[in-house]
Formats: C-alpha cells, sequence, structure tokens
C-alpha cells in the first residue's frame, strides 16, 4: 500500500486502517455526518432506505422465511427501517443501535429496539441463561467500524444459531474506486473504518467462525467508476456486470452458520 495509514493483508484480502479513530454515533452522525456525504439527513432519506431493505429481502428470500428463521436481531438497527420490512414480512424482530435519537425513533414506530453497544451487549446477552441465539442476525456498514475484529466475529457466531444466516452489508476493497482510483479511495476513506472487507475475504475469514459466504451482491452500483465508462457500450457492460457479482464499492452478503 502507498499510504502509509494502511494495510494490505494479501492472505486474506482485506485492507487494515492502521491510523483508525472510533467516533459517536449519536444525533450528528445520522444528520450532520449522513447529510454530508449523502446530501440529506438519515431520515430524510427513509423512502430510499426502505426501498433498499425491500431489495434486501427480496435477495434473501431463497435463505429464509419467518417460518423457517423466525427471529430476527439487527446490529447498528438506527431508525429500524430495516426491521419494518422484515416486521412487515412476518418475522419476529429486535433491534439494537447504540444511538440513544435512533431508539428512540424506532421504538415510537413499534420496533423493539434496545439501546445497545454490539461487544457489550454481545456479551450481556450471553450471560443470560435463558438467551438463545437468532435465526437471522443482521448487520449493515457496522463491521468495518469496529476494532476488535475477532471478538466481533466470535460474538456473531455466538448470536446466530446453527442453520442461521447472517446477514452483511460492507464497504469493499474490491470495488472499483479502490481498484481503479486508489488514490481517491484514501482521500476519501473513513477515519472510522477500521477493516475493508471483499466478498474473498468474507469467503476465507467467514469459516474461521463458523459460516460459509452463501451469496454476495453488488449493492451501490456505479458502473461510472470503472475504466471507460464514458462510452455507453462498457458503461451497459459494467451495469450488467454489476448486476451480476459482487464487483461494487459496497457489498451485500449472506452467510451461513455451519453446524
Amino acid at each position: 500500500m502507498s499510504d502509509p495509514r494502511f494495510a494490505w493483508c494479501g492472505n486474506d484480502s482485506l485492507v487494515v486502517n492502521t491510523a483508525y479513530q472510533p467516533v459517536k454515533y449519536e444525533h450528528d452522525y445520522f444528520h450532520k455526518e449522513y447529510k454530508n456525504q449523502y446530501g440529506r439527513s438519515y431520515t430524510d432519506d427513509r423512502q430510499a432506505i426502505l426501498e433498499r431493505s425491500r431489495l434486501r429481502y427480496e435477495l434473501i428470500q431463497s435463505f429464509v422465511s419467518p417460518q423457517s428463521h423466525p427471529q430476527l436481531l439487527e446490529i447498528g438497527s438506527a431508525a429500524g427501517y430495516f426491521l419494518k420490512t422484515m416486521q412487515d414480512a412476518g418475522f419476529a424482530v429486535r433491534g439494537w443501535e447504540i444511538s440513544e435519537t435512533m431508539c428512540k425513533y424506532a421504538n415510537a414506530r413499534g420496533l423493539k429496539t434496545t439501546r445497545q453497544d454490539f461487544l457489550k451487549g454481545a456479551k450481556a446477552h450471553a450471560r443470560k441463561k435463558s438467551a438463545q441465539p437468532f435465526d437471522i442476525v443482521a448487520l449493515f456498514y457496522v463491521l468495518e467500524h469496529i476494532a476488535e475484529q475477532k471478538a466481533a466475529w466470535q460474538h456473531l457466531s455466538q448470536l446466530v444459531r446453527p442453520g442461521g444466516v447472517l446477514l452483511m452489508a460492507l464497504p469493499s476493497a474490491a470495488g472499483p474506486v479502490f481498484r481503479f482510483d486508489r488514490k481517491g479511495w484514501y482521500a476519501t476513506h473513513p477515519v472510522d473504518h477500521r477493516v475493508d472487507y471483499s466478498p474473498r475475504a468474507l469467503r476465507k475469514i467467514g469459516p474461521r467462525f463458523g459460516f460459509t459466504l452463501r451469496e454476495a451482491w453488488s449493492e451501490g452500483k456505479h458502473p461510472q467508476r470503472f475504466p471507460l465508462s464514458r462510452f455507453s457500450f462498457m458503461k451497459e457492460f459494467y451495469q450488467r456486470a454489476l448486476d451480476r457479482a459482487p464487483l461494487s464499492d459496497t457489498i451485500f452478503a449472506v452467510l451461513e452458520r455451519q453446524s
């Protein structure tokens, strides 16, 4: 890596941010910081996020149903938009969210959400004698923020029952910005992202904690980020490729917990 802040782990196909700095995910993050990145606040972006949640549910219907996998936990559930989608589909849902503001927002809309740090919450859950693992655990754009990556995977292994599934959305170090605009990737990389994964990284690291990657898709599809995309035929080619394979800068993945 040409930037000293980052280390490339070739064996696992992931990038480690050695200059990682944690941030507080409170009201300003979901309003000011989110707006700086996407042009509108998190709650103002409600319709777009609900549509993304609907698309995610469509993608996972061949893996889960309310009958086969009824109990869902979302870690970092924010305002509860994915919880709402899954609840409406018949799943029993629960959220853990570190932001008090987002917890209040979700609970006010009938979505059971606990103000909970992931690692602390997982430890507390493990200590409860009556606690059971979940059929589905979802975490979208959460894992990359956690400094203790090994501990995070270990807790996820305990939170998902054998035969259950882990749903993840992540930035990808196999996307076009990392591959073709490395300087731009360095310049825009968030300080609070500890690790950037790739589909290959999930395939290699998941089995160490009992998970098998079942499927991965492109989530944010931006064909214009690829070389020669100024030519319409190349842009169309990239769009088709993104529809068929996890080649984008962000990915959505399903991992199954093995027995």
